[in-house]
Parts: C-alpha cells; structure tokens; sequence
C-alpha cells in the first residue's frame, strides 16, 4: 500500500501531463451556489470511486490467479506486472519514453464504449454532476493507474486491492487538486524537469523494490 500511495504522490507529474486539460475542463463551467474548492473533492471524490472499482475487481482477480496457478507462481507474476509498469513511468518521466502507450491503447476499448456518457454530465454545472463526471475521468487510459491496479491484483481480496487504490488516490490528490486550482501553476508543473527528473528517479527506485519480492519468490519456485 505505500508502494501504491508514492507511485501516486511521484507519478503526479505524469497525473497532470495526461488529466490536466480534464481538470481545465471541469474547472471552466461556474458552479451555483458552492465553492471551486468543493467541486475538486468532488470530482475527485468520483475518481476515487472507479479506482475502488478497479481495485475490487483486480483484487479478486488476483485472488483467483493465485488460487488456480499456485500462490507463488501467481503473486510471482503480479507483482512482475507491477514493478515493470511503475518502471515504464519513472522511463517516461526521465525521458519522455512512452512505455506504457500500448496499455493505454488498449485501455482506450473501454474508454470509448464510456466517453458518450460525457454528454450528460458536461459542463460540470452541479455537484451530482461532478460527482459522475469524475467518476468517468477514472476510466480514462492511463500506464500509471494500471500499474496500481497491478499492486492491487496482489493484493489477494476485494478489500484489499481497493485500499490499495484509495491509497494510489490520496497519491495523487494534491497534484490534481492543485492543478484544478491554478492553470498556470499546472503548466509550470508540467514543465519543471528538475522534478520530472527526481519523480522518475522515485519511479524507477518504487518499481524496482516492487520486483525484489518476485525476484524472491521465483529463487524458492
């Protein structure tokens, strides 16, 4: 679980490079009757709500797994997916390597089948409104959430993969808050490789500690 919260918290620049034009998005329409600050946690809060999704169902998948290919050979796998997806970011982050875009191709099945949906819930005019838009937000194809989903997988339950995500959430809440706040704080994030640089350094560092269990348990395989 902290794997997965500072995979969000260093991937964050990642966050903003592929959501920020969302969050400019969501950010443009007034909202009656309630603060800025309040629609963000909303949106967010929608978020939040696929990633539990996605936990629940990659926590019992990998329960599954692991229960039909063995324990080892399972978590064996798993956690491989995981720490080579986190190292694909911390890549991308370094030097712009886009490792992860077949993942996101792939993702994008999915995404098409729910982006009609964002008619109904565009412009983010209400709060019930925030609450679905980010919710479809959470689906949209991303190499950093799939690596969550990865250590989610391992996790071996329901519960556990969404706590997993919740945390990998609470990662990366203070970029995409922030970035909802201040357009041109977002760009200068965007831009500032100094800290591309030291949060794709942290990648690489989270991925390749998420690969010394594996690394583990295929010597006693």
């Amino acid at each position: 679980m902290p794997a997965a919260f500072l995979a969000g918290f260093f991937g964050g620049t990642h966050c903003i490079g592929m959501c920020g034009a969302i969050v400019v998005l969501f950010e443009q329409q007034p909202l009656a009757d309630t603060g800025h600050w309040i629609r963000r946690f909303v949106y967010n809060g929608g978020r939040l709500g696929f990633y539990a999704l996605l936990g629940a169902v990659a926590g019992a998948g990998g329960a599954v797994l692991t229960k039909f290919a063995g324990v080892n050979t399972g978590l064996l796998v798993l956690r491989l997916l995981a720490g080579l997806l986190v190292i694909a970011i911390g890549l991308n982050l370094l030097f712009n390597w886009a490792a992860t875009r077949f993942l996101e191709q792939a993702g994008a099945v999915l995404w098409k089948r729910l982006s009609p949906l964002a008619k109904y819930v565009l412009p983010v005019s209400t709060l019930p409104r925030a609450l679905a838009a980010g919710f479809l937000w959470g689906a949209l194809p991303c190499g950093l959430v799939y690596s969550a989903v990865a250590m989610a997988a391992t996790s071996g339950s329901v519960t556990a993969g969404m706590t997993v995500m919740l945390a990998f959430w609470l990662g990366t809440l203070p970029s995409l808050v922030l970035a909802g706040a201040s357009v041109e704080r977002l760009n200068r994030w965007k831009s500032n490789r100094v800290f591309r640089a030291f949060a794709g350094f942290v990648m690489l560092i989270i991925g390749l500690l998420a690969l010394m269990p594996a690394r583990m348990l295929f010597a006693s395989a």
